[in-house]
């Protein structure tokens, strides 16, 4: 039925006429006959004066149903509920990744700091600096506590809830009950699939910005979620890397990090020598190879599917100091 259809159905049901209904919504005749005529569609302002007036849903109003597609049989069916100590492990994983982000730039940060500091840089610019982080990193924390306090009121719904999920030749419907009642049905095409994440045993499908909770274990093995991943990789978010290069890349991103001290290390050990630290500053030049290997793995891995952006962004982070701080020497020549 349209939407135009379910319009005149709830008007004729309420037993009232294409003009007492224009009266109670401050439009025409005319307007409520286009509608029902499939010839326009209410703007939002009307969408919601109809909600309140049939007493239903907008979505009860959009929902089109596709007569071809109720004809036919779901290939794979899934019903999912969810128990709060799942939904808590779910959300240390996602939490994971926030920490992770927040302890990169720190160390970033203090690296920095200490590369000021062995510079001689003036206090001016090294506080100035390290209030800069102090606020971004202010700001972090607070997303964070944001994030929990969502995170809350979501587990007390999904856990209220029964998500079906019907699987068709080119489509995807969800269904959300509460109660025992439908209290939303959602159709998709594969195409709306804006990415797709794995998080321990569960899969996050987000539609429109939204994410949908689905276990690996209740799926088949042959699933259409296991096949669309590996048909559509560009889609797929921070695919699972071979043990091996985990390991390489978490060794270059860490050696990435210490460039600098390395080389400031380098250079104070040689000017203990000859006593000249600016004319030394060349040395950090020898320690590019270091974060350039982190940037190229990074690259390559990230090329291949794999989310490594924390070594390209370390990397060139690294690479463009040590070249800064490089270049001190023949500034001060």
């Amino acid at each position: 039925m349209t939407v135009g259809g379910k319009i005149q159905s709830y008007r004729k049901r309420l037993g009232m006429s294409q003009e007492e209904l224009g009266q109670k919504l401050l439009v025409s005749r005319q307007t409520i006959s286009l509608w029902e005529n499939g010839q326009t569609v209410p703007t939002i302002d009307n969408l919601i004066r109809l909600k309140e007036v049939f007493n239903v849903s907008v979505d009860d109003i959009l929902d089109v149903s596709d007569t071809e597609t109720e004809k036919q049989t779901p290939e794979e069916t899934y019903s999912f509920t969810f128990a709060e100590n799942e939904l808590k492990e779910l959300n240390r994983i996602q939490r994971s990744g926030i920490y992770k982000k927040l302890i990169i730039f720190t160390l970033i940060s203090l690296v920095l700091i200490v590369g000021l500091i062995y510079a001689q840089a003036s206090d001016l610019a090294t506080g100035f600096f390290a209030g800069c982080i102090l606020v971004y990193e202010a700001f972090m924390l607070k997303s964070i506590v944001v994030y929990n306090k969502a995170w809350k009121k979501s587990v007390l719904r999904i856990c209220k809830s029964t998500y079906e999920y019907r699987i068709f030749d080119n489509c995807l419907t969800i269904i959300i009950y509460r109660n025992n009642e439908k209290i939303r049905e959602s159709k998709y095409s594969f195409e709306d699939i804006e990415q797709v994440r794995q998080a321990g045993k569960f899969i996050l499908i987000q539609f429109s910005g939204q994410l949908y909770i689905i276990r690996k274990s209740e799926l088949k093995e042959n699933s259409f979620f296991y096949a669309y991943m590996y048909k559509n990789p560009e889609k797929v978010v921070e695919k699972t890397a071979p043990g091996r290069w985990k390991t390489i890349s978490v060794i270059l991103f860490v050696f990435s990090l210490l460039s600098i001290l390395g080389a400031l290390v380098t250079v104070n050990t040689v000017s203990g020598i000859n006593g000249m630290f600016a004319e030394n500053m060349w040395i950090f030049y020898l320690w590019v190879p270091v974060p350039l290997a982190s940037t190229v793995c990074g690259f390559v891995m990230s090329s291949k599917g794999y989310s490594f952006k924390k070594n390209i962004i370390a990397g060139l982070i690294m690479i463009a100091l040590l070249c800064i701080y490089g270049s001190f020497s023949f500034m001060f020549r």
